[in-house]
């Protein structure tokens, strides 16, 4: 996405949604990660949309993990949206990440976060 921003945040559900854009690589993932832990300061529940993410490297996941990380040290909830058929879903299995913070989709996860 080149100098195009990755990183939008919107609220839906009384949740901060962080929707990363495009392909979080070795070129991107410092800038994205920056951007998320800049955008949302004060959330009381965070949702990382990865529905419109094309592609995660080994630095993607790291960001992604840091990001997680960095929110549930805040004591925000989290969530990952990833469509169970897409290639991110596929890697994020692959690798194990924690099925827990796993939704098929941003109004599943809030729904998760807001029972």
């Amino acid at each position: 996405m080149d100098g195009e921003r990755q990183v939008r945040v919107f609220t839906t559900g009384g949740c901060e949604v962080v929707q990363l854009l495009g392909e979080i690589d070795h070129a991107s993932a410092s800038l994205v990660e920056r951007d998320v832990l800049v955008s949302v300061r004060a959330a009381t529940g965070v949702v990382v949309d990865l529905t419109e993410t094309t592609f995660l490297d080994s630095a993607g996941l790291l960001c992604l993990d840091r990001v997680v990380t960095a929110f549930t040290d805040r004591g925000a909830p989290v969530r990952v949206a990833a469509p169970a058929d897409g290639m991110v879903r596929f890697t994020l299995d692959l690798i194990g990440f924690i099925p827990d913070l796993l939704a098929e989709d941003v109004d599943t996860a809030v729904a998760d976060m807001t029972k």
